[in-house]
């Protein structure tokens, strides 16, 4: 039964850095082609969904709380400077957020190291 559920937390951490590369991709072309609803709504879609996934994994909490907060101050950003990606606020917030980003997909693989 303690297999199991290793297994099954194994299989959570995978969904999670996995949602994650698909959120910095839509991320990415989302900045790349701002203002496009469709992709507006699949970044906050995809967000929703690691929300859900990290929230079987508690050790994972404070790392989306920061990917949370960083999303919210670049979509701000966004709309401030009406999608200027080359805007210094946006460029400076972007790196914050992927910053954010790959220290809860880190912190995934290194879960999964340790479960195997």
């Amino acid at each position: 039964m303690a297999q199991d559920h290793v297994s099954d937390m194994s299989v959570m951490e995978f969904l999670v850095a996995a949602a994650l590369e698909r959120y910095q991709a839509s991320w990415d072309q989302l900045i790349d082609s701002w203002f496009d609803r469709e992709r507006f709504r699949t970044v906050n879609a995809e967000l929703d969904e690691i929300r859900k996934l990290a929230a079987a994994l508690p050790q994972l909490s404070v790392d989306m709380v920061e990917v949370i907060m960083r999303h919210a101050q670049l979509l701000h950003a966004l709309v401030r400077t009406a999608g200027s990606r080359h805007a210094a606020q946006v460029i400076a917030l972007r790196d914050k957020h992927l910053t954010a980003i790959n220290a809860i997909r880190g912190k995934c693989t290194r879960l999964l190291a340790a479960s195997h």
